[in-house]
């Protein structure tokens, strides 16, 4: 009872996986969900040890780390409410994911999840999908990092972050840039994410200020003044 009382509220039911299965499968979803909080700062999984559940992500970002062994970091994506956090049939994973903000998760036993999968294609489907969906965001990823300028860079990445972070927009309308949002990176993740330095990233929030297209308040606090010339800065053509 409490977890269908959970899943009637939840901010993500439409925009989840969930909403992407059969009744049935939803159904027998239900009783093995379970709730976590989990701090900012948090390691939800590392590329050393085992989990043993899977998660949707109700709120909060997730930060994807690559490890090397001398001990170097790269944040090489982000998750965001609604994304599916883990990957049935593989025990452990080659990314580190930290809660870059405070996380709201609901949580699925991963052999509990895996023999709903077995029963319920449409399941196994939407998880499909959504691999897909995440090769190409990784696809663009690269061309961010690979061909674009400082500006673009940053520009592009206020802009992934603004869509994702803001509620969904009401059904039938474009997606829009929110006003006002929360950077779930610091400065110093920004760079590193971007492959620039800090001073370069500092300099490029300078410019986008001084020219009119986004305020800030705060560490976090992003107000966008103009969506317009930020998309037009992201622009590589």
């Amino acid at each position: 009872m409490r977890a269908r009382l959970y899943c009637e509220r939840c901010a993500v039911r439409q925009t989840s996986l969930c909403s992407e299965v059969s009744d049935e499968a939803a159904r027998e979803l239900v009783p093995i969900a379970h709730h976590r909080r989990i701090p900012a700062g948090q390691v939800i999984q590392s590329d050393h040890q085992g989990l043993g559940w899977l998660a949707i992500i109700v709120s909060g970002v997730v930060k994807l780390v690559k490890a090397q062994k001398d001990g170097r970091l790269q944040i090489v994506g982000l998750q965001y409410p609604a994304d599916f956090v883990g990957h049935p049939y593989l025990s452990k994973n080659s990314l580190v994911a930290e809660a870059t903000t405070p996380l709201e998760l609901c949580c699925f036993s991963r052999t509990a999840f895996e023999n709903i999968m077995r029963s319920h294609p449409s399941l196994e489907q939407a998880l499909y999908r959504r691999a897909l969906s995440d090769l190409e965001t990784a696809r663009e990823w690269m061309f961010l990092l690979g061909r674009k300028t400082a500006r673009e860079k940053v520009a592009s990445l206020l802009i992934s972050m603004a869509t994702r972070v803001a509620p969904p927009p009401a059904c039938g309308k474009a997606a829009e840039l929110p006003s006002r949002f929360e950077l779930p990176l610091s400065r110093i993740e920004i760079a590193d994410a971007l492959g620039l330095t800090l001073e370069t990233v500092s300099r490029e929030f300078r410019h986008l200020k001084d020219a009119g297209v986004i305020s800030t308040a705060g560490r976090r606090s992003i107000n966008i003044l103009s969506p317009a010339m930020l998309h037009t800065l992201a622009a590589s053509d």
